[in-house]
Parts: structure tokens; sequence; C-alpha cells
């Protein structure tokens, strides 16, 4: 009989290089059975690292993975999975044409197997993973009709179809809102009594608090700590995963936050929403966002909030409504907006939000392409450019090896400041951003914020943040409206409380 506390997973002075670059400098962590152990750090100290070793996207320079006692060599994800070692990643995907029994056995599947339609063996196997997850779909339902939470439970449901002793979980409530979040938290407590190792990767402190039993923090390739429940404060969690630990060189998150909210905000004319309709998303959305103040929309995934700011930035169409700017009725035309001043910084960063495969000096040129200071009689100035980006990439503390490196390579939280510098280059007047702290790290949250706030007070932007995360508008915006299924149903002030906001959220 194997113990329940029994070490599943075992990782002894692993290293990590890419060429010249060490990611990973002697991590040793050990991972056991009835244990949800949070992994910690700010983005780029080495955890997606950590968790690409664990589950056999990357092996190890040195240093050896130990599974049940035996060390092993994981060669492929296949070989991971084959060990009893799923990731569940922080991506919500599925493939939508097929069935959730077959998504869930996607790669398991037989010869000659139906396509949406399972045997009884395959029934059985799929309906008890659903039943372990506490799903509340069938086997047979089309993954194209799920919601995100939904899709996020078939993903663990789909680890579960296996054998298996440890589960690694990266960001998994990053998509979520607060009231699936707290669904999921509760079935991910009962898969740890079920004897499951948990392997937990998360920015939000709130959710480490409540499951680890465990947590291990690491800062710039090292493990810096790693303290059982009991022997850990968020206070001390925070000081352990920033950059500069002694008191006298670093500013507190706490004091970067009161930072941010000292200046007092003037307000002027500036975004004006009036009746805006979109069918499916939401209706009649009437507001506004006078310049030099910060609005926030507040709603839980799926109330209609990120087809909002599309509408708005004319990258979706709206039914009914205006947007004016300045007193001026805008064209409904994305390109004619952006020319006005209307810049959306989307919640998907890799898609919308940066240029992946483009160099990070590319990618702050591009916006202002054959105008502005960068460019003259519309040929860039390549030395400015360099400088410029240097100079607002600093400001936002990213952290990068090359300004010619692709931004893709950039960890998550870089690339969302990568992608707020492309949109305060072109010197907006409204800048809408959807999700903006979403899956980034406590540190680069507040540089965020503080960001945030400097647009409003200094340059007089209108600044509209939508957001599913409601600690993000708590003492930073002006107004806070809360959207709930499209619908616009409370307005409050900026001392509001988080659960002022998810009250009126979960209607």
């Amino acid at each position: 009989m194997i113990d329940p506390r029994a070490v599943a997973l075992d990782l002894q002075n692993v290293c990590k290089s890419f060429g010249p670059v060490t990611v990973l400098r002697d991590v040793s962590l050990t991972f056991r059975r009835g244990e949800t152990h949070a992994v910690l750090g700010e983005n780029g100290a080495g955890k997606s690292t950590l968790i690409k070793i664990m589950t056999g996207i990357y092996q190890p320079t040195s240093g050896e993975v130990v599974i049940d006692g035996y060390p092993s060599v994981l060669r492929t994800p296949r070989s991971a999975q084959q060990r009893g070692i799923h990731l569940i990643p922080q991506d919500v995907v599925a493939v939508p044409e097929l069935s959730v029994g077959r998504n869930i056995l996607l790669g398991d599947e037989g010869i000659g197997v139906a396509r949406n339609r399972l045997s009884r063996a395959e029934r059985t196997r799929v309906d008890d993973a659903l039943f372990r997850v506490g799903a509340g779909f069938d086997a047979e339902t089309l993954a194209s009709s799920l919601s995100v939470p939904e899709i996020r439970l078939m993903q663990i449901a789909r680890a579960l179809a296996r054998p298996g002793s440890v589960l690694v979980l990266d960001e998994p409530t990053a998509a979520l809102s607060a009231s699936d979040s707290e669904a999921l938290l509760d079935r991910i407590q009962a898969l740890r009594s079920e004897g499951v190792a948990i392997v937990y990767v998360t920015h939000r402190l709130s959710e480490v608090e409540r499951l680890a039993d465990r947590v291990s923090v690491l800062r710039d390739g090292r493990l810096v700590s790693s303290v059982e429940r009991g022997a850990f404060t968020i206070d001390q969690i925070v000081a352990d995963m920033s950059r500069i630990t002694t008191e006298s060189a670093r500013e507190s998150l706490h004091e970067l936050e009161a930072k941010t909210h000292k200046a007092k905000r003037s307000t002027g004319e500036g975004l004006r929403i009036q009746g805006l309709t979109a069918a499916g998303g939401f209706s009649d959305v009437t507001f506004d966002a006078p310049a030099g103040q910060i609005i926030g929309i507040a709603g839980v995934q799926g109330s209609g909030q990120s087809q909002l700011l599309a509408a708005i930035a004319g990258r979706s169409q709206s039914d009914e409504g205006t947007v004016r700017l300045g007193g001026k009725s805008l064209s409904p035309k994305a390109r004619r907006r952006y020319r006005a001043g209307i810049v959306l910084v989307p919640a998907d960063r890799r898609v919308g939000g940066v240029i992946t495969k483009a160099t990070l000096v590319d990618n702050l040129a591009q916006p202002t392409a054959g105008t502005g200071p960068l460019h003259r009689f519309g040929l860039r100035r390549r030395r400015k450019e360099t400088r410029q980006a240097a100079t607002l990439l600093g400001s936002l503390s990213t952290r990068y090896g090359s300004l010619q490196q692709p931004a893709g390579t950039l960890s998550g939280g870089n690339q969302q400041k990568v992608a707020l510098a492309r949109a305060v280059i072109s010197s907006p007047k409204v800048i809408l951003v959807d999700e903006p702290t979403q899956g980034i790290d406590v540190n680069a949250k507040a540089e965020v914020r503080a960001l945030l706030s400097r647009l409003a007070t200094e340059d007089g932007c209108s600044v509209v943040i939508a957001t599913s995360e409601f600690e993000d508008l708590v003492d930073l915006a002006d107004v806070i409206h809360v959207l709930t299924r499209g619908e616009l149903v409370a307005t409050l002030d900026s001392s509001t409380s988080y659960q002022e906001i998810l009250r009126h959220a979960l209607g």
C-alpha cells in the first residue's frame, strides 16, 4: 500500500541552461502525496522552466528527477504522463468540434473509434473523471458549448482520467471569475484529500493562504525559501520574491501602492459612451470616462466587459449607441478611433497585445510607424527608437536580455508590460485595458497600477480598466461600474470595498 504522504516527485539539484544563460540553479524540491505545494516567484524567476522539466518538455542540464523513489529521465510530455505527472496549463483550451469525452481521451484512442461516440468502457472512464471534478456537464456535450470554467474542469478531468499521482496546475484560476475560482479551489482541496500531489503555481496570494501546505519561492532561478504552512506570512513571501530584499533598498509593495494613490486627479472632457449595445454581449451601456480619471468596469468572466472594450475601440461591431471623444462623435472604424486617440490593450497579450516574433524595439516602433518623433519623412530613426524603447521599458522595470530579442521570449508579466508600453508610446487620449494584471506577479501588478495612475494623473488620459480581478480596482479607480450579464447594474465610488463589488457582480 502506498503511503498517502509519501514523496511522489523529488527534484534534486536541478540546473537548466540555454546556451550561456542559466535559468535554474541547483533547485531541490520535494512534492508529497496529499499535499498542495505552491511554487511562487516573480515573472522570469524560473517557474515555467521548472514546470517544463517536471512534465518532460525540457530535460535538466544537470541534476535528477526522482519519481516514487526512482531516478527518471522524462524525454517527452508523454513519458511524464506515463509516469503519472499531468500538467493543467494556464491556457484554457479545447478542441471545440469534439465532445467532452473525446477531448478528455484525446491521444489515448484505440483504432477505429467513433469521433463523438464513446464505448461503454470509455464512458465509464470519462464519467468517473468528471464526477471527481464535480462537473455538471455530460461526456457527450460538445466542447464548443462549454464556458471557460467548464473547460478548465474538463482539463483537470482529462488529467484524472489517466493514472497519476502528481497534478501540476499553472495559474489555474487566472481566466476565472471570483465565484468560479472558489468552486475550482474546492475541487482542488478534494483532490488533495485523495492523495494526489498538487503542484500549484499562482500569483494570487489569497489562494496560497487558503490552499498551500508548503510554499517554495524562486528568485532569479534559485530556490530562496521553502516553508510549511504556519511558518510563512504573505509579507515574507513578497519579500522573498522581490529581487532586492534589503529594507533600505527595496520599495515594498505597500509603499508603491500608496504612492499610486497620493496624487489627486483633475478631470476634463474625455470619453462618453451612450446606449452602446451589441447583441449577445452587452446592452444599453452608458458611462463617462473624463480625461485624467480611471474608470473601472468590473464583471465576472462572461459578463461582457471584454466585448465592451473591443466595441469602444472599434475592434468589434456594436448595434446601437454612440462613442464620443472630446464632444465629437467617432466613426465606428477601428483605424479612425485609433487615430482619434483610443488605444486598446487586450487581455490576450500574445494575440493582440504584442507581436511575439518581432523584437522589443520593433514592437514599440510599430504603433507610430511613419509618424511622430521616432520617424522623419516616413523613415525610421532607429537610434531614437532604441533609446525610447530602453527608457519606456526601463520605467516599467521590464526584464529582458536585449532590445533585439523577440517579445514572445519574455515571461507573461513582461509581455504585459511591453503591451502597455506599445499603447503608451502612441500618446493616447483614451487607453482601454482589458485584464491588466491577469497572470502576473504581485510586484508587476503594483508597477502596472502605478503606470495606469501616472497616465491619468500626469498625462491626462482617460483610463478604462475592465477586469474580473476586482482587487485591481479597489483604491485605484475613481469610479467603478459593475457589469452583470451585459448590463451595468451598479456604479460605485473610489471608497468601495472588494466585497461590495463582488456582491453586485454576482447579482
